[in-house]
């Protein structure tokens, strides 16, 4: 009984973790078509041309949109803006429940980086290799992000001796897939990573 009312409590405290910035999302999303709707809706009228169906001011308002998108990317890769993003992850978006976890899926899925935030592992738990992420590191400690299954939105975190993890030769994704499966295919990867070391 006590293990179903765990797996209930952190199933729903995961939903939660993940459907609060996610409506956040959405919300700033909605405000941003909002103001350029504001823009775009008297420059369409103007337009000489007609698009049937969804109409020539939904295709303006995503031309826009896509336009706006590119400019913030382009920004991005500028060291200005990873200095404030750093600013403003360390002082308000670490307040907002579930965003390193969703900002690790974004990374993970738009980069094709094995070396990004949060890195696939193990460590041995009471003999049992426990499938883990490395979030941070310095010369001689990794800390250490212990998901629980099937929800990884939540667990808990420890450090450990960098010596005493394994990192995987997988993606977050795939990781995550295999907490969702809870461990199915853990055991391949594993057997693979045995049989390039022998």
């Amino acid at each position: 009984m006590k293990k179903l009312l765990h797996y209930v409590r952190t199933t729903i405290l995961g939903g939660i973790l993940l459907l609060i910035p996610l409506l956040v999302l959405i919300m700033v999303i909605m405000k941003a078509v909002q103001l350029i709707r504001r823009v775009s809706d008297p420059i369409a009228k103007k337009l000489p041309f007609d698009i049937q169906g969804i109409g020539k001011d939904t295709v303006l308002l995503l031309v826009l949109l896509l336009l706006l998108s590119f400019t913030a990317g382009l920004f991005m890769h500028t060291e200005l803006a990873k200095r404030l993003k750093k600013l403003l992850e360390e002082k308000v978006l670490i307040y907002i429940p579930g965003y390193a976890y969703l900002q690790m899926l974004s990374t993970d899925k738009l980069t094709e980086q094995r070396d990004a935030n949060w890195k696939p592992a193990t460590i041995l738990v009471d003999d049992n290799e426990v499938i883990c992420f490395v979030v941070d590191e310095s010369e001689h400690y990794c800390s250490i992000f212990l998901p629980d299954a099937p929800m990884p939105s939540s667990g808990s975190i420890c450090v450990r001796e960098k010596i005493n993890v394994r990192f995987l030769p997988i993606t977050v994704s795939e990781t995550i897939q295999l907490i969702r499966q809870f461990g199915r295919g853990a055991a391949a990867v594993l057997e693979g990573m045995r049989e390039r070391q022998s």
